[in-house]
């Protein structure tokens, strides 16, 4: 019997025990998300949608209050490469995860238990029908990859590409449909990221040109920075002792970025 070949990646073979593994990846996600919605939440939110809060006038009116506008914007560049990261690495739990229904299964309950967070943070109500938060937009994207997978299997008479294609334009409706933050856009990622998952080089190129075309407008293509930390990504799933964290961290960071907006800056909600 042939000795069953698997794949090694660039990174994989050039720094084995070096490179970054799930674990980091998801420390920068993380951080990264975060610098993000601190200039989106709090400093955008008060400059453009609520400009006319009383405290950011003030802030405004200080000598400084003229770097508050290319801060917002330099923390959003910076969070841009977070969802990238995230896509990536929906697709390496969803290849390597032992129980894909539990897999499934959080990204649902932790897009439920964000929403209250998500909505007060962005929309400034609590209740938002037009607009869900990331862990919906994953959840799409993880169903369609379960699709998908069927497809590489069993074809049906119909084509494989002709499927794939198929399951995509359904999960680009659905996240449209639903509101799902990053909308169309997301999805393609997650499915382009999974398409190319024996090839790093292809993953990498992926993100960089999805991620560069995501966040052209008004990031000046920031996202593309995913590029870099996917590419030194060793393979390994790291240490994960503060798993859940990584899931708890998103609705409570809103909720807290939320507290700080209205406490300091004195916008009631919606």
């Amino acid at each position: 019997m042939k000795n069953k070949i698997t794949h090694v990646t660039w990174t994989e073979r050039v720094w084995p025990e070096r490179g970054l593994d799930g674990a980091a990846l998801k420390w920068i996600a993380m951080c990264s998300m975060f610098i993000d919605h601190i200039g989106a939440v709090v400093l955008e939110y008060g400059l453009y949608y609520q400009g006319g809060a009383e405290r950011m006038d003030f802030l405004l009116e200080q000598s400084w209050g003229v770097f508050l506008y290319p801060l917002s914007l330099l923390l959003r560049i910076l969070g841009r490469p977070a969802f990238l990261i995230y896509c990536f690495l929906l697709v390496e739990g969803f290849v390597h995860t032992r129980d894909r229904k539990k897999y499934g299964r959080n990204l649902l309950l932790f897009g439920l238990i964000s929403e209250i967070p998500f909505n007060l943070a962005v929309a400034n109500r609590v209740f938002d029908p037009m607009y869900q938060n990331v862990f919906f937009e994953l959840f799409i994207g993880f169903l369609i990859l379960c699709w998908i997978e069927r497809a590489e299997k069993r074809t049906y008479g119909l084509k494989e590409m002709d499927l794939v294609c198929l399951y995509t334009f359904i999960g680009c409706g659905a996240a449209v449909l639903t509101g799902a933050d990053y909308n169309a856009v997301g999805i393609l990622i997650i499915v382009f990221l999974y398409r190319f998952r024996n090839s790093r080089r292809k993953q990498t190129v992926a993100a960089g040109v999805l991620g560069f075309i995501e966040t052209l407008f008004p990031t000046l293509g920031a996202g593309a920075l995913a590029a870099v930390p996917i590419w030194f990504y060793n393979g390994k799933r790291g240490k994960q002792q503060a798993k859940f964290l990584f899931y708890w961290f998103y609705p409570l960071h809103l909720f807290v970025l939320f507290l700080i907006r209205w406490y300091f800056l004195g916008i009631p909600l919606a």
